[in-house]
């Protein structure tokens, strides 16, 4: 499960690299603050929780910290560009 989530996360992170990077606003599903960000912060929230429901394995918990390491990536990508502006 955890493994999945890491695989999901960095395609996520690809995807709101790549909804950055083009410059559609018509399209929903491709504008930086919208869709991309939404799905990010619900696979931080998934994160979270297994972190919280972690069975006794050290393995399990790092793969949860990796988790939202790579979550919160595009989460301060999104912050920084409102405190830069």
């Amino acid at each position: 499960m955890k493994k999945l989530l890491i695989v999901i996360s960095i395609l996520n992170l690809v995807y709101v690299y790549l909804a950055g990077v083009v410059e559609d606003t018509n399209n929903w599903f491709l504008v930086s603050f919208g869709v991309p960000v939404l799905t990010t912060f619900i696979l931080l929230t998934l994160g979270i929780i297994s972190l919280i429901f972690d069975e006794n394995g050290t393995n399990k918990r790092t793969l949860s910290i990796i988790i939202i390491g790579i979550n919160l990536l595009p989460l301060f990508v999104v912050a920084s560009m409102f405190i830069f502006i």
